[in-house]
């Protein structure tokens, strides 16, 4: 039996305004603070920040990045909305080059993937704890694309930013590490760097190595390296990004308007035939990408949030 309930008008008005913030509907904003909510009641303890300690440049061996693969095939298409951050980037890095032994040989998928499962849902709680702390908004927290231990929040984790072996009727794996051109697979199915990998790993990270005091999650050197392989090797990703750069320096700079644009260009009908479901969610995924490389800034006032491009964007587009 189905039951009519009716929300304070002060709960809306929240509800709304948080939704903006992230760029999602009301009911895609109430499932993810239902499933946060879920994840945190569970990792709560407080966790020590050396946890991360062997991931920091001072503690990796440098001679143990001499085996890079060459570049694969970049992902074909933009890249999905569940990639909205990309310290998770750094992350996966760090723990591929921890696992290289001392020939340089990477771990297997499923070993890598065991490594990342057991250690990222104690950083999340560590990323929450200082996200609190430095008073990050939403929309720049690093903790939330960080999963706890519950089974499907760490799939997806495992599935969408790290790699996931091809599937029936696919050529190659997936993962926002491969598809960024970070990782390959070698002959024997070891997960290795690519060169561009390798460089992308040693850049110093302001969360990792520098004691997580504030700032953005990735430094200009490591933003240049994803731009630059976003530009040269992935298209179709680049063209999104340039659509909604160029839409919001001519004015589309709400939420609404924004998801106008995109489903003129990309909606039903269009060659890349995104559905009206789908498109809110690939939306706030390029936007929290494009966040994280310092292409755009989000504004509130009250209940809406307008977005501006940085002078990083305005050199893209002279």
């Amino acid at each position: 039996m189905e039951a009519t309930v009716t929300l304070p008008s002060t709960l809306v008005e929240r509800l709304l305004s948080g939704a903006n913030e992230l760029d999602l509907s009301i009911s895609q904003y109430c499932q993810l603070l239902l499933e946060n909510h879920l994840q945190d009641e569970d990792n709560t303890a407080i966790t020590d920040p050396s946890i991360l300690d062997h991931l920091k440049l001072a503690n990796l061996d440098e001679n143990r990045l001499n085996r890079p693969i060459s570049d694969g095939t970049l992902s074909e298409s933009a890249l999905s909305g569940h990639i909205n951050r990309l310290l998770p980037l750094k992350y996966g890095c760090r723990v591929l080059w921890s696992m290289l032994d001392e020939q340089g040989t990477g771990p297997t998928i499923h070993d890598f993937r065991t490594a990342i499962r057991m250690g990222a849902p104690p950083i999340r709680t560590l990323l929450k704890t200082y996200d609190e702390n430095q008073g990050r908004e939403r929309g720049s927290r690093t903790h939330s694309s960080f999963p706890n231990g519950e089974r499907g929040a760490t799939n997806r984790f495992l599935n969408h930013y790290m790699i996931r072996r091809a599937r029936a009727g696919e050529t190659n794996p997936s993962g926002a590490l491969y598809d960024f051109g970070l990782i390959g697979l070698d002959d024997s199915g070891r997960v290795q760097f690519t060169t561009s990998g390798i460089r992308f790993a040693k850049e110093p990270n302001p969360i990792i190595d520098n004691s997580l005091e504030g700032g953005p999650s990735l430094s200009p050197n490591e933003r240049a390296i994803i731009v630059s392989q976003v530009r040269n090797q992935m298209k179709k990703e680049w063209a999104y990004m340039r659509h909604i750069i160029d839409g919001i320096h001519i004015g589309s700079n709400t939420p609404s308007s924004l998801l106008s644009r995109i489903q003129r260009r990309y909606g039903p009908g269009t060659k890349a035939d995104w559905s009206d479901s789908i498109i809110p969610h690939m939306r706030s995924g390029v936007l929290g990408r494009m966040q994280a490389l310092g292409f755009i800034e989000r504004i509130f006032t009250g209940n809406r949030v307008e977005y501006s491009i940085t002078p990083a964007a305005i050199h893209i587009l002279d």
